[in-house]
């Protein structure tokens, strides 16, 4: 029998979490908890009688402090841990609102007692700080269930709209776009949500920074700021819904520029902006990329074109939300002034600047990518740069589609081909080619042998090698502007190359430096594919995630020869088991054949070839894709000829 305590789950006297909650109190996401379960037998048992999987917190923290894997908590952290251990995300959403509340004053707000001591050791001066802290981890702790703004995106909207006097945004939800615009200079800043706990949280959150209103409420059926005529106006609706309130919204006055469509309910909320700006001020809208070319919105999208009220599409990176892959757009309105009547729209193709992983970026790039021919377009200096932007001529955009997709209308430059650069590759390949065949090892068949055999964990216990993985969590970044150590991960590993990350930051966890002969080996393995070991064989580099570290002792254990079994297909079907498509390897458990060292190092020498030779195809693949993308393009583009044979 357990019953709920201050939003806490309690089995008699015990506090009870979940396994979202040791997700949080460890910092990782919930699938890591998962394989937690299935791989350590001595991961805490559920409790039963208790709905759910449930554990005891006591229990978990013990866990989890005896593997390395409990962060050490400041203030911050700890007050985030009473907040967010648990609840679900309505829960942490309405007790974040009274946190809140209670931080500007506000008295009788009810808060836990564990949660109310630590909110009363916070100063006065930190109060604003910790407040918006507490707000992006709730973010990020629920973006990929939520499809928030993120707070990069809001940024750049932001920088886009140049932001002053009044902003509305009647879709907030927790007011990161509205947070950016107070944060450059908004004198005030209004908002709806329909989510009433989260317009509370989203009002204490914004009036640490600005004077700030966030209305609860369905903004197209229930206005909550009718009579606004806001300097800047961000548009941010919800993805996929339907029910904006078609049937019952078909006479509106907002609907200057056309009626929406029942299956274009964007279209709906951007004239909803457009009725709610000043002549002349800015709408920002963040809108699926659909929304450009359906041609359920053409009327509506010539509309705005032939009025001058668009003034620039941007594309941006697909995947660049958490939830979703869809690729999206930036659309930049002004509202129809008096003095002028625009008639060319920018149009930029921002979409190569994506990141490594859904909802990442080049942040860097992209922001470069859309601000700066944005504020040459205004400027009166721009240079078109074909394939990247260029203005169009609203007439040449009002044809039978009224398309904004901008690669449509941004074709890409002919291709420059160097003759010369062209030969070098080609008698690069050659020669690689020819190495390659040269590595092949001469072998003959043989009865299959039988030795004894030890598991990676027996040789550890024996003293012939230590295995060693990363515990902890590291801030790694692919950018020319960190000068961190270079950190070689599981995928680095599984995929060939060199690595291709560098430490963001000093932490406090002890890291691993891999030496010349250590044998690394993934601990993740795609599915269908094996496990490839490789010797590391450059100094410096930092043990990174997904990754074991075998260090042997040359004297008993050849490095080749291990990595060289350790790659073989039945490697990973004898030690691995299946997880969401992948493989994932516990080298521990893998058996080696006990040889002579002699016989090791022979071995291992037809091993080393056999790596050499596929890193040279690796090479050879990669360069056979280039040039024949290059002598396609320049014969396609007419730059080059073929004589007559």
């Amino acid at each position: 029998m357990f019953t709920l305590v201050n939003g806490g789950a309690v089995h008699g006297e015990e506090n009870l979490v979940s396994a979202a909650d040791v997700a949080r109190l460890a910092g990782v996401g919930r699938a890591a908890v998962s394989n937690w379960r299935r791989r350590h037998p001595d991961f805490p048992e559920p409790v039963s009688g208790s709905a759910g999987s449930r554990f005891r917190l006591a229990e978990v923290e013990r866990w989890l402090r005896s593997q390395g894997k409990l962060r050490a908590a400041d203030g911050e952290d700890t007050l985030w841990r009473a907040v967010s251990v648990g609840r679900d995300d309505t829960e942490i959403t309405r007790l974040l609102g009274d946190v809140l509340e209670h931080l500007h004053g506000h008295s009788g707000v009810d808060l836990p007692a564990p949660v109310r001591d630590e909110v009363d050791r916070i100063e006065a001066a930190a109060r604003a700080d910790t407040a918006e802290q507490l707000c992006l981890r709730h973010v990020e702790a629920s973006r990929r269930r939520h499809s928030a703004t993120t707070v990069e995106l809001a940024e750049l909207m932001a920088e886009l709209s140049d932001p002053h006097g009044v902003v509305l945004d009647p879709a907030c939800g927790i007011g990161n776009a509205l947070r950016a615009a107070a944060g450059r200079g908004a004198e005030r800043v209004l908002g709806q949500e329909l989510d009433p706990d989260l317009a509370r949280l989203a009002q204490a959150r914004l009036r640490f920074h600005a004077p700030a209103s966030v209305v609860a409420g369905d903004a197209l059926r229930a206005d909550g700021h009718p009579d606004m005529r806001a300097d800047v106006v961000f548009c941010e609706p919800p993805f996929g819904y339907r029910d904006w309130g078609y049937e019952e919204l078909g006479v509106d006055r907002r609907w200057d520029y056309g009626l929406p469509v029942k299956n274009e309910p964007e279209l709906a909320w951007l004239q909803h902006c457009l009725a709610h700006v000043r002549p002349g001020g800015f709408v920002v809208g963040l809108l699926p990329a659909a929304v450009a070319s359906r041609r359920s919105g053409r009327l509506v999208r010539k509309e705005l074109v032939r009025r001058g009220v668009v003034r620039a599409v941007f594309a941006l990176p697909a995947g660049l939300l958490a939830t979703t892959g869809i690729p999206l757009h930036l659309w930049l309105l002004r509202a129809p002034a008096d003095d002028d009547t625009p008639m060319s729209v920018l149009l930029v193709d921002a979409s190569e600047h994506g990141g490594r992983a859904r909802g990442e970026a080049d942040w860097p790039a992209l922001r470069s990518a859309v601000l700066e021919p944005w504020k040459a377009f205004r400027g009166g200096a721009f240079e078109p740069v074909p394939g990247r932007h260029d203005i169009v001529q609203a007439i040449d955009l009002l044809d039978e589609d009224v398309d904004l997709t901008p690669a449509r209308h941004l074709p890409m430059p002919r291709a420059v081909v160097d003759p010369a650069e062209l030969d070098v590759r080609r008698r690069r390949l050659r020669e690689v080619l020819t190495d390659a065949a040269e590595l092949l090892p001469t072998v003959t068949a043989q009865p299959p042998g039988t030795h004894p055999t030890l598991t990676i964990s027996e040789l550890a216990k024996a003293g012939a090698l230590t295995v060693r993985q990363h515990t902890g969590k590291l801030e790694l970044s692919d950018s020319d502007e960190v000068a961190g150590e270079l950190v070689l991960t599981g995928r680095d590993v599984a995929d060939g190359v060199g690595p291709t990350l560098r430490l963001a930051r000093t932490v406090d966890t002890e890291l691993v430096h891999l030496v010349p002969g250590d044998v690394v080996v993934p601990t993740l393995v795609a599915g269908g594919t094996h496990a490839v070991a490789g010797v590391v064989e450059e100094p410096g580099l930092i043990l990174g995630p997904n990754l074991h570290l075998l260090r042997v002792d040359p004297a008993r254990l050849d490095a080749e020869f291990l990595a060289g079994y350790l790659s073989a297909s039945r490697t990973t079907a004898a030690g691995g088991t299946t997880v969401s498509g992948a493989r994932r390897l516990d080298v521990r458990r893998v058996g080696v054949p006990l040889l002579p060292i002699a016989e090791q190092q022979r071995l291992g020498r037809a091993f080393r070839a056999v790596r050499l030779f596929r890193e040279r195809l690796r090479e050879a693949g990669e360069l056979a894709d280039l040039l024949g993308r290059q002598l396609v393009d320049g014969l396609a583009d007419g730059l080059l000829d073929v004589p007559d044979r």
